[in-house]
């Protein structure tokens, strides 16, 4: 992160649905071994084959995903979230037009005026298929920014 200060802790996006993405590539690998003992039906085996790979695929491109080089990284002057060394968003303070914050879920949604200005730092049930590493203390230094006004 070229811009990041020495000082700063970029909070890191991470997957949320690891289980899932595990479960894919065991039933994939599975699925492979099996279609090779299921030589008396050829339909069966290409099947078995085909869907095997298929849930490999989905799961490898789970896990290598470019999110998880996301990290949001909270400054005095603004809100940045990079993607490895390429800034993706800059969100000054006083640009926020609301942030609505859920405490016993924590969740909270960080609006710039337009979707592509806006940042959600999801909670359990929230819709997102990432997490972001210690929330918690990155939605204090949010509300520490923003003028009591602004959050909901």
């Amino acid at each position: 992160m070229a811009d990041v200060k020495q000082d700063s802790k970029p909070y890191r996006f991470r997957p949320r649905f690891l289980g899932v993405a595990f479960l894919s590539l065991s039933i994939g690998v599975i699925l492979i071994a099996c279609s090779f003992t299921l030589t008396p039906d050829r339909m069966s085996s290409v099947f078995a084959f085909a869907t095997g790979a298929a849930g490999l695929f989905f799961g490898f491109a789970y896990l290598r995903s470019p999110v998880w080089r996301l990290a949001v990284d909270v400054r005095e002057e603004d809100l940045v979230v990079w993607n490895g060394l390429e800034e993706r968003l800059r969100l000054p303070w006083s640009e926020i037009k609301q942030v609505v914050v859920d405490p016993d879920h924590k969740t909270c949604y960080v609006d710039g005026g337009k979707p592509e200005l806006s940042l959600l730092v999801p909670g359990p049930g929230a819709a997102a298929s990432y997490d972001i590493k210690d929330k918690d203390r990155l939605i204090s230094e949010i509300l520490a920014r923003v003028p009591a006004e602004l959050v909901h």
